[in-house]
């Protein structure tokens, strides 16, 4: 029981530890970037980063042991956990990724992580985020236990400027009703939870699965299951079901379409190109070097470049989001750029045989006017 205790004491030092460090560096960053944005305000996961390292300065305990003090324990939320460890030891489900439209298991890095804790990595069941919703809708209550008064639940959902963003809540409308919600997604989860104050309504929807093409074209913040709990709402108010514009089985039948149409051009063209480069044929001196062709093979080396800037730099760190989230889209797209540097290395041959071809021409023609005018 000793050494039980012990290492739990250890993890919560090392989760303690790395909370501090992820929270003065998202400080940091904010203190050096003092440009003023357009936007009034912004989601910020380094927010509640910060945030969860005050609780921790101000109460003296782990983020950890305050929220499973002072949330889980009056909420009886008996299957919520603050660790992923603890959470897989008591019946986590697996999460898996989206690869070409399958899902498949992931077990590899950013599944948890502990820095980051505060901004979405709690776990928790479908009953217990039940009781939290209760809460919610009941001014902080639960049962016989308060976890925060009427007036603090009022301030948590309310947005400080209309439009803009609550506590931890984000406003709109559905079916014509007032609701608030929040979305949220970690490699291989997600879910969206709702509240219909009018109908002291909850909603919550978790799912083990999730890939870039899930949020909705343009707006990150609709995930599918953001569409199935308000698709939930809507028949709950004898509204049809009607989903969105393309369900993710049309949207990998779209995509997957496009790879392929894609990945068969690549190829004819490829082979092509090689059959011209490795033939017989000899190059057609009359063949114009024009800027078009050199631009066109320049074009084609460009691919693995600008593949290799963005995988060892954080020039663009979409790049290293959508790799975690959709792997299968950008090996695809690495192979292709592959090939594309394959078809150029074989124009650029037939470039450089052709140069060669027109100056063994060029110079006959010398060797030959020289010999006339010898005679």
């Amino acid at each position: 029981m000793s050494t039980f205790s012990n290492t739990l004491s250890s993890i919560n030092d090392q989760d303690q530890d790395a909370l501090e460090k992820n929270a003065l560096s998202y400080a940091e960053k904010f203190l050096q970037n003092t440009k003023q944005t357009e936007h009034s305000y912004r989601y910020s996961n380094a927010n509640y980063v910060l945030l969860g390292y005050i609780v921790q300065q101000v109460s003296g305990q782990s983020y950890g042991d305050f929220v499973k003090e002072h949330i889980f324990s009056p909420l009886s939320m008996q299957n919520s956990f603050v660790t992923h460890d603890e959470a897989a030891e008591h019946g986590l489900a697996t999460p898996y990724r989206r690869i070409f439209g399958h899902n498949i298991a992931y077990d590899g890095p950013y599944i948890f992580i502990p820095g980051d804790a505060p901004a979405g990595y709690l776990y928790s069941s479908a009953k217990d985020m039940s009781h939290y919703l209760i809460a919610q809708i009941n001014g902080g209550s639960f049962e016989d236990d308060s976890v925060l008064s009427p007036e603090g639940v009022r301030l948590m959902q309310t947005e400080p400027v209309p439009g803009t963003y609550a506590m931890g809540w984000m406003s709109g409308r559905m079916n014509g009703m007032p609701v608030i919600g929040q979305p949220g997604g970690s490699i291989g989860f997600q879910a969206q939870t709702y509240i219909v104050p009018e109908q002291e309504l909850g909603i919550i929807v978790f799912s083990n699965v999730l890939g870039a093409i899930d949020s909705t074209f343009l707006k990150t913040h609709v995930i599918t299951t953001t569409d199935i709990a308000s698709g939930v709402i809507s028949i709950l108010n004898g509204h049809p079901f009607e989903g969105t514009f393309l369900s993710i089985a049309v949207k990998y039948l779209l995509i997957n379409g496009l790879i392929f149409v894609l990945s068969a051009w690549g190829i004819y063209s490829t082979a092509r190109t090689a059959k011209r480069c490795f033939g017989f044929k000899k190059p057609d001196p009359d063949t114009a070097i024009s800027i078009k062709v050199v631009s066109k093979i320049a074009l084609e080396f460009a691919g693995p470049l600008i593949i290799l800037i963005l995988s060892t730099t954080k020039i663009m760190p979409v790049w290293h989001i959508a790799t975690i989230y959709q792997p299968d889209v950008i090996l695809w797209v690495k192979i292709m750029s592959v090939l594309m540097a394959m078809k150029g290395s074989m124009e650029l041959t037939q470039l450089i045989r052709l140069i060669r071809s027109i100056r063994s021409i060029q110079l006959d023609k010398k060797n030959e006017q020289r010999f006339r005018h010898q005679e």
